[in-house]
C-alpha cells in the first residue's frame, strides 16, 4: 500500500471537494437527529434572539446552517468547497429557508461587526499547520461580530487525543457507500498534528488516496488565543450533551463572547 509521506499543507482543498463526504456517509453523524441535536445545542448556548446573524464558517453541506435559518436566524455560510456550498444551497432551497453562501479561505473573510454570533463546528479549526494562520482565523471570527457577540468553537482535546493516540489502531477498514476506505494514522506526537492517509477502492474506479491534517490544541493553548484576539471564554463542554468539560473529554465545545 502507498503510504503519503509528505505533508499537504493544502490537503483541505482536495479533501472536501471529492473526499468528505463519501468517506464519512456511513457513519450516521450527518443523520437528522444528530443535526438537530447540535442545532438545538448551538441555539441553546448561543442565547440571542431568533432575528440575529449568524455567520457558520465553515457550512459545510448546510446541515447546522439550513436548521438554525428555519428557526429563524439570519444566517450566512462560508466554505472553500464548490462541491459542498452547491450541496449547502441545495438543502436550503429544498427547506425554502433564504442563507448568504459565500466561497471562501476562513483566513481571508473581510467581515466587520457583522454578526452576533459566529459558530465553527465539527473539529473545523486546526486546519492550517502554521499556529499563526490558526490564530488569524480567531481574530478575523472577533472582526466579524458585533461588540458582545457570541462565538462556539468546537474542536478536539488535543490532549486527550495525544494520551490516546498510541491504543488507536494504525490501520481501519470500513464501507461507505460502493467503496472500501482504508485509514491510515501517521499522527506526529511530538507536532501535536493529526495525520490521516485515506485510501478509497471502488469496483471499476481508479484507486483514490487523500489526506487529512489537523493541529491540535489543549484548552490552555486555545484559551491564550482567544485571549489575543478579543474573546472572553464562558463556558467549556465536553460534548453537544452539555456534559461539563473534563481533561478526559473527547471533544472541548468553548463559548466565547467578544470583549475587543
Amino acid at each position: 500500500m502507498l503510504i503519503h509521506r509528505q505533508l499537504n499543507k493544502s490537503w483541505f482543498k482536495d479533501f472536501f471537494n471529492n473526499y468528505y463526504h463519501s468517506i464519512y456517509a456511513d457513519f450516521g453523524i450527518f443523520s437528522d437527529a444528530q443535526n438537530k441535536k447540535e442545532t438545538s445545542f448551538v441555539a441553546s448556548i448561543l442565547d440571542i434572539p431568533k432575528s440575529a446573524k449568524i455567520l457558520d464558517i465553515p457550512c459545510g453541506q448546510g446541515r447546522h446552517a439550513v436548521l438554525l435559518a428555519k428557526q429563524g436566524y439570519s444566517l450566512t455560510g462560508v466554505d472553500l468547497s464548490d462541491t459542498l456550498l452547491e450541496a449547502a444551497k441545495k438543502l436550503a432551497i429544498k427547506e425554502k429557508v433564504k442563507i448568504n453562501f459565500f466561497k471562501k479561505d476562513m483566513r481571508k473573510i473581510t467581515f466587520f461587526n457583522e454578526f452576533d454570533g459566529v459558530i465553527n463546528l465539527f473539529s473545523s479549526f486546526g486546519y492550517f499547520l502554521n499556529d499563526e494562520d490558526n490564530l488569524k482565523v480567531l481574530k478575523l471570527f472577533n472582526i466579524s461580530l458585533k461588540p458582545k457577540g457570541r462565538f462556539i468553537l468546537d474542536l478536539l482535546n488535543g490532549d486527550q487525543f495525544l494520551k490516546q493516540l498510541d491504543k488507536l489502531p494504525k490501520k481501519i477498514w470500513w464501507k461507505a457507500g460502493g467503496a472500501y476506505v482504508l485509514l491510515e494514522d501517521r499522527s506526529e506526537k511530538d507536532k501535536k498534528i493529526m495525520v490521516n492517509d485515506i485510501t478509497l477502492i471502488s469496483s471499476n474506479k481508479p484507486i483514490k488516496r487523500a489526506q487529512s491534517l489537523m493541529k491540535l490544541y489543549n484548552l490552555i493553548e486555545i484559551r491564550e488565543y482567544l485571549k489575543k484576539s478579543g474573546f472572553k471564554i464562558l463556558k467549556v463542554f465536553g460534548d453537544y450533551d452539555k456534559t461539563k468539560f473534563l481533561d478526559s473529554s473527547h471533544r472541548m465545545i468553548i463559548l466565547s463572547e467578544k470583549i475587543k
